[in-house]
């Protein structure tokens, strides 16, 4: 299952813009890391970890989605032969985990983690929290397939081009048609207590508005990009839709 996410941008500057503008978002504390974890610093909600930032050369503030194993090395070796690139081989990150990043089929991104002292979420599916993940590319059934035979859990068509991954009766990531020249990307969606409240604060901290309101199962969205790497990022909301 997805256990965590994490963001690259490159310079300090941008580090502390885009964690400012998250703050301001979700009310997140942050565990500021120091050179030797390339300023590795954790977003917390409510003490609770969400989200981790850091810096590497150039990095323009994408997110990478990592999916929890039991062991990255056989994970790595069955993702390969699904048609998966290893882009980083597996490491140990001191004691918390053992990490690895790969790309898909598709061309998108995603990363393995097993986990030692370190579990990735605090928590998920409440506000300023995590709540759905979505993959998008120029071949949604490709993708599906990838990751329902890498995870085992089961993809399940939709009406249109959407598809869902499913462990047992939860579902948790879409997998859809991505807009054209757009890059195959794992996209995060978090859980916000008010669309309305997102809206004035995103403008009002440099970000733009992209799609205010659309209307989801169960749910609704709002598209924005954030103010430091133009970063397109999407809130869902919780509870009654739409507030």
């Amino acid at each position: 299952m997805p256990s965590w996410i994490d963001v690259a941008v490159e310079t300090e500057e941008q580090d502390h813009d885009l964690r400012a503008f998250l703050t301001a978002l979700f009310d997140w504390t942050w565990d500021l890391g120091g050179p030797e974890t390339s300023f590795y610093s954790i977003a917390s909600s409510n003490g609770a970890p969400v989200l981790g930032l850091f810096r590497f050369e150039g990095a323009r503030g994408a997110a990478t989605t990592y999916f929890t194993t039991s062991d990255v090395g056989a994970t790595i070796e069955r993702a390969t032969e699904l048609g998966a690139t290893v882009m980083m081989p597996a490491s140990q990150v001191m004691d918390l985990g053992h990490t690895a990043v790969l790309t898909d089929p598709t061309g998108a991104t995603f990363g393995l983690w097993q986990p030692g002292t370190f579990h990735g979420f605090g928590v998920q599916y409440e506000p300023n929290a995590p709540g759905w993940f979505d993959h998008a590319s120029s071949d949604p059934q490709k993708a599906g397939e990838f990751y329902a035979g890498l995870t085992g859990f089961t993809l399940t068509n939709m009406e249109g081009d959407m598809r869902i991954l499913q462990n047992g009766e939860q579902w948790f990531a879409s997998v859809s048609n991505g807009q054209e020249g757009d890059t195959p990307q794992w996209k995060p969606i978090f859980v916000v207590d008010s669309l309305k409240r997102i809206r004035e604060t995103v403008p009002r901290h440099g970000g733009a508005i992209l799609i205010e309101e659309m209307p989801v199962p169960g749910s609704a969205l709002c598209i924005f990009t954030e103010p430091v790497n133009g970063t397109i990022m999407t809130v869902m909301a919780a509870g009654d839709y739409p507030e």
